[in-house]
């Protein structure tokens, strides 16, 4: 059993979908789990609740923290021996060699962390490495750095090597890599939304079709309001055109001498629009793209007549999507044919 924990809050997914077996999976869900957020500058969050010290998954987790904890002293002494600030090529060189002898799941988060400031030679080869074990595990720590690292070439980098892992592996993503996927898919950072979305459509992500339908539009919420009626506003907003005018012309007399103290006004002719309340609507074209993409390529006709109009989008998606899905499926199945998508429900 391999049990991961997270570098981040976000990427606790990618601890929970690396736990190997569903057997283990179901030991785990009977017990109260807390995975906390990593502090600044320790370690990463732990499991605590109501686990038997007993059970030996339980030892065997405890074994692998602390197997996980020892080659982490190694990868920083590692770093600080051959990386960091030194550019010396050839020391690097032998850096990056020692640092593919670190094959061993348990520490696939601790290289993200450990190496994520690191020189794009040395994150490219751990990335490398990754493709290269070809195994569960690893292909979905290259999901999460696809999805939540910070740097877009990186991201890009990550995607690269998952897309020929897919299609090394028959192009059908595993349920680890669907959860990392469907995390992405909840998160609020546009970067990491719009990561997702063009993972799930790259894969033929098929069953994220709904969520993709919800991540259309972000915001929708009220930023301000002016309240309580009368002349209060948010902002006045006019548009017209202004004219000056005598409005009052007093005379001035002195000897032999006359003149006039005229006042001005201006006279304003248009439109005044009064703001009153605010809505922040965001349309992420990223993630509509891809789900316009994916939908029409999986029913066989274009979907993007239905615009950005969730309501019918989600009408399309339960009277017209899944009935097709199971009609294609009950077609591969009469001709003795492997179906290449289920039904989102049955994949559910």
């Amino acid at each position: 059993m391999t049990i991961l924990m997270a570098m981040r809050p976000v990427a606790v997914t990618l601890a929970l979908a690396m736990a190997a077996g569903a057997a283990a999976q179901a030991a785990w869900a009977q017990a109260t789990i807390d995975v906390r957020p990593t502090p600044a500058g320790g370690q990463a969050g732990g499991v605590v609740g109501s686990l038997n010290p007993d059970d030996p998954r339980v030892k065997e987790y405890a074994r692998q923290q602390k197997m996980r904890v020892e080659i982490e002293r190694e990868l920083y002494k590692l770093r600080a021996d051959y990386f960091r600030n030194i550019r010396n090529t050839e020391i690097r060189q032998a850096g990056i060699a020692k640092l593919r002898q670190y094959t061993d799941p348990v520490i696939y988060p601790s290289l993200i962390k450990i190496f994520g400031r690191e020189e794009m030679d040395v994150r490219t080869a751990i990335l490398d490495m990754l493709a290269d074990a070809r195994n569960d595990e690893a292909d979905t720590t290259l999901t999460w750095s696809a999805i939540f690292d910070r740097d877009p070439k990186y991201r890009d980098a990550a995607a690269t090597r998952l897309q020929r892992r897919m299609s090394e592996n028959g192009g059908q993503p595993t349920p680890r890599i669907k959860s990392v996927i469907a995390e992405g898919l909840k998160s609020p950072l546009d970067d990491e939304l719009k990561a997702a979305a063009q993972l799930a459509d790259t894969l033929s992500l098929y069953e994220a079709i709904p969520m993709l339908i919800s991540a259309q539009l972000g915001g929708g919420t009220t930023v301000g309001s002016a309240g309580g009626g009368g002349d209060e506003a948010l902002a006045y907003i006019l548009v017209g055109t202004q004219t000056a005018f005598v409005s009052d012309l007093e005379p001035v007399v002195g000897d032999s001498a006359v003149a006039f103290d005229p006042q001005l006004s201006v006279i304003t002719e248009g439109t005044v629009l009064r703001v009153i309340d605010a809505t922040v609507v965001t349309y992420r074209t990223e993630v509509h793209n891809a789900l316009v993409r994916m939908s029409s390529r999986a029913w066989g006709r274009s979907t993007e007549h239905l615009g950005w109009d969730i309501p019918a989008w989600r009408r399309w998606y339960a009277e017209e999507f899944v009935p097709h899905m199971r009609t294609q499926q009950a077609a591969a199945k009469a001709d003795g044919a492997t179906t290449p998508t289920e039904t989102p429900e049955g994949r559910r």
